[in-house]
């Protein structure tokens, strides 16, 4: 189920993206002589619309969209005529090829514009928040309550401040085993808490007195607060938290395409942390995104979203980055030079995708039953 799940993400993910090329196409008067629902050989053709044949192909999974003129010989493509891919400007060309990796990062932002608004948009808590009180700890035999800030502890007459979950987890660890007084806020709602104090006598369990999976204290943190503001503003609100996750995710995964290009260039190794769809299904299968509802696909869907925007705009031929690259520098070389530099670089490119794809799967392979 996870698998079949994943192919219908993805296989919608790479039409709309190709929906995006399609539509820049015909708005800039290019001429889209298929548009393909999973990769070739061709199954049937649906329909016709405007001169495009809409067909299924037999490879069920993402699809392409054909514009006239764009896989000409590089030798023709100054001769192209109206309606073909090269006699557009550079400008619409531009347009088009970017287009789907637009819609890709916008998609993203749809989607967690949506999640924000039914589940609240999380702010960061400053200070140590406790979310929960495990049952039977000492916090809880105590009477520690949960939504309160730990702001101090007070042992042999000294007090030690709080700031943070890990303040407080380094005061707590180097006083395991000794009684201590617990020093909280007044209830918290949202990000203000009362401006008052609460002391707790509590005993900080050593490490072997300590259950597995708890703390020598027994609370949970939490540091994020999900807040709704009238209905009215959420959808707004929603939408601009979303573009600011998707472009810290954005940010994110350059860096870690750089950390790759690091490795690939001083160790000729690629990194670890780089999975292919073999290795996100098996992630995502093991951490039960799959099982946890709509929302949570949603949330993956998203995050896959601005994964293949972001790696579509890198500038390596055959991408769209590597497209748009070569359109832009067409304003400093001539074109019948940079056409056939372009034809024979997106060749090597595709070979050198091809077998980083095919290295990273039977990589992810050998590391799932192995």
């Amino acid at each position: 189920m996870a698998i079949l799940i994943f192919i219908l993400i993805l296989s919608f993910l790479v039409i709309i993206h190709e929906l995006g090329h399609f539509l820049a196409a015909r708005w800039s008067g290019i001429k889209v002589k298929e548009f393909g629902i999973g990769y070739p050989p061709k199954a049937l053709k649906l329909f016709e619309w405007r001169g495009t044949d809409f067909t299924l192909n037999w490879i069920p999974f993402g699809g392409f969209v054909r514009m006239a003129g764009e896989d000409s010989d590089p030798n023709q493509r100054s001769l192209a005529k109206k309606g073909e891919f090269f006699a557009a400007s550079k400008e619409k060309r531009l347009f088009v090829v970017l287009a789907g990796a637009a819609v890709n990062f916008v998609f993203g932002i749809v989607a967690f514009a949506i999640i924000f608004s039914i589940l609240g948009i999380p702010l960061e808590i400053t200070g140590a928040r406790i979310g929960e009180v495990m049952l039977g700890s000492p916090a809880a035999t105590a009477g520690v309550p949960a939504a309160v800030n730990i702001i101090a502890f007070e042992y042999e007459g000294q007090r030690f401040q709080t700031h943070s979950p890990s303040d407080v987890i380094n005061f707590v660890t180097d006083h395991q085993g000794k009684n201590v007084k617990l020093v909280t806020s007044g209830p918290c709602d949202k990000l203000a808490c009362a401006e008052i104090e609460q002391g707790f006598e509590v005993y900080l369990r050593s490490q072997a007195e300590t259950p597995q999976g708890e703390g020598s204290l027994g609370v949970v943190f939490t540091q994020f607060e999900m807040v709704y503001y009238p209905w009215y503003e959420m959808p707004i609100r929603s939408m601009v938290f979303g573009l600011e996750q998707a472009l810290v995710m954005g940010r994110e995964i350059l860096a870690a395409l750089s950390r790759l290009g690091g490795s690939l260039i001083s160790s000729g190794r690629v990194t670890e942390e780089l999975a292919g769809p073999v290795g996100i299904v098996d992630q995502a299968q093991k951490s039960g995104i799959f099982e946890e509802g709509l929302l949570m696909i949603l949330s993956f869907a998203g995050m896959l979203s601005i994964n293949l925007a972001i790696m579509n705009i890198l500038p390596i031929p055959p991408l769209d980055g590597g497209k748009a690259l070569f359109t832009i520098f067409e304003a400093v070389i001539k074109p019948k030079y940079l056409f056939k530099i372009e034809y024979w670089m997106s060749y090597g490119g595709y070979l050198m995708l091809l077998a980083l794809i095919v290295f990273i799967t039977v990589r992810d392979v050998i590391r799932i039953f192995s």
